[in-house]
């Protein structure tokens, strides 16, 4: 018999040994292979510009090595005093590049929609809200298993079997049977794990309300930048033909021979810059409708119009009235079920030493005796080395440490509100000071220049016209960038408040 056993047990290693290991069919990345190879040939093989030979070096000539000093220089129109205005103008026109239309207004969609029904949307479609649901789904199965009691084990058994070529019943003359074993669980220890796994699931739950915070504030934050870059888009095109208007205007100023030929050319610069600042604002308003579709969840949503304007006023918060609505946050609220899932959990750990029973009762027939027999037993395991005093201490050790971290969860909490709502104070404050001071000025002295001009042009120059809506082009930029900067931080506000809504019942 023993024998038997032994070459039982070898032949087990030896398959196990040469077990062929079958791998899941997954995902695995592509085959590396060289990287950069054909962009390293074509960077090395773009032709360097050609220079000019070196001569003797001008007065304010710039060097040869700037990009675009290689250009020869500008070939003016050329006409006397006898030549009629429509060939002066022809000629000028010849002489000078020509703008393209600017284009660049928010297309036009038969779809409006509001920020509302972009939440509305993210609810039910975020794939961040949906995982979040499905993790709680998760706790509670665990918090389900945590509290079910352990299996019986059954099985069958033979005492005193001794086979062999005997005649009947001599052959067989030892008992055999059934039994059922059955741990019996001592002290709550089930329901107290299953309060401790309850825990993990009361703080899925608070996931699942972080998550849908988390969504809410990505949706804002990408409405508000698209509501930003619309409007960017439309300032940004107004500024082109604006730049359009001065550059006709210099042209004819030219033609008229009222200004020098040089003029026109660094004014043509500037509305071509104008017009990568169109593109830039373009692009800008794209990215900001894609990453509004994504925030949803629908990153193919076709786009649409936006409902709002970003020059709306700003809601007006207390920082000392909405601070006590951090105790709510859902960051605390999972700090303090950490707290009590580890006191709950040091409650079970000093009760885990109390033996749980181990029953075992066997029914069987003595085929001597042709009589029926059972037995029971009861056992216990004795707690005299292991009696769980190292899980004791550190559960004991985990409350400390859950109370430091809502200590630490408070304070985190309290910083990031203060620096947000330092960035919603200053940028609430520099958007209306552009949109009620520095704008009306300058727009107010660029009209008093133009019109002076008009009517005393021997006292303002043309260039005074120039400079005067450059600066109001420049606070343009300047105040959309702080309309940015205000929703934004208005934005982390309410995040950090976990607002339902942004605008408080007393705002207007």
């Amino acid at each position: 018999m023993r024998r038997f056993l032994l070459v039982g047990c070898l032949a087990s290693t030896v398959g196990c040994a040469g077990q062929r290991v079958v791998l899941p069919t997954g995902h695995l990345p592509a085959a590396a292979v060289a990287r950069d190879a054909r962009t390293a040939d074509v960077i090395a093989s773009s032709p360097a510009p050609a220079l000019p030979k070196a001569g003797v070096a001008k007065p304010f000539d710039l060097p040869p090595a700037l990009t675009g000093s290689q250009t020869p220089e500008a070939a003016p129109p050329r006409f006397d005093k006898d030549t009629p205005a429509a060939e002066r103008e022809r000629r000028t026109r010849a002489a000078y590049p020509t703008l393209t239309p600017v284009g660049g207004e928010v297309p036009a969609t038969d779809r409006v929609s509001s920020l509302a029904e972009f939440q509305e949307l993210a609810r039910t479609q975020s794939p961040v809200v949906q995982k979040a649901v499905a993790d709680a789904a998760v706790a509670y199965g665990r918090v389900v298993q945590a509290g079910l009691y352990p299996n019986p084990t059954i099985g069958y058994q033979v005492d005193q079997w001794q086979p062999g070529p005997r005649p009947l019943p001599l052959n067989n003359p030892g008992q055999q049977g059934g039994f059922i074993n059955q741990l019996i669980k001592t002290a709550g220890k089930l329901s107290l794990a299953q309060r401790v796994a309850g825990y993990d699931y009361v703080n899925a739950l608070v996931a699942v309300r972080r998550a849908e915070v988390d969504v809410t504030a990505a949706v804002r934050a990408q409405y508000f930048a698209a509501l930003v870059a619309q409007e960017s888009l439309r300032v940004n095109a107004a500024l082109a033909k604006v730049a359009d208007e001065v550059y006709e205007l210099q042209l004819r100023k030219v033609a008229a021979g009222l200004d020098e030929p040089y003029k026109p050319k660094p004014l043509y610069a500037q509305a071509i810059q104008a017009r990568n600042a169109v593109v830039q604002a373009q692009a800008a308003y794209r990215a900001a409708w894609r990453q509004l579709a994504a925030a949803v969840g629908q990153p193919d949503l076709p786009q649409g119009t936006l409902s709002g304007r970003a020059d709306a006023p700003a809601p007006v918060y207390d920082a000392d009235a909405v601070r006590p609505l951090l105790e709510n946050h859902t960051d605390l609220l999972t700090a303090r079920n950490t707290v009590g899932q580890a006191q709950v959990n040091l409650t079970l750990q000093r009760r885990m030493p109390i033996p749980d029973v181990q029953t075992n009762q066997y029914h069987q027939y003595d085929n001597v005796a042709q009589n029926y027999q059972f037995g029971v037993q009861l056992g216990v395991n004795l707690p005299l080395s292991d009696r769980n005093q190292g899980n004791v201490r550190a559960a004991s050790a985990q409350i400390a440490s859950a109370t430091a971290g809502l200590a630490v969860a408070q304070n985190a909490l309290a910083g990031r509100l203060a620096e947000a709502f330092a960035r919603y104070d200053a940028n609430r404050q520099v958007a209306a000071n552009y949109r009620d001071k520095i704008l009306p000025s300058y727009t107010q002295a660029y009209r008093a220049t133009a019109l002076q001009f008009q009517t005393e042009p021997d006292k303002v120059g043309f260039n005074d016209i120039v400079v005067a809506q450059q600066n109001v082009g420049v606070a343009l930029q300047a105040y959309l960038a702080a309309l940015g900067a205000q929703w934004q931080a208005v934005v982390d506000v309410a995040a950090i408040l976990q607002l339902d809504e942004l605008y408080p019942a007393s705002n207007p």
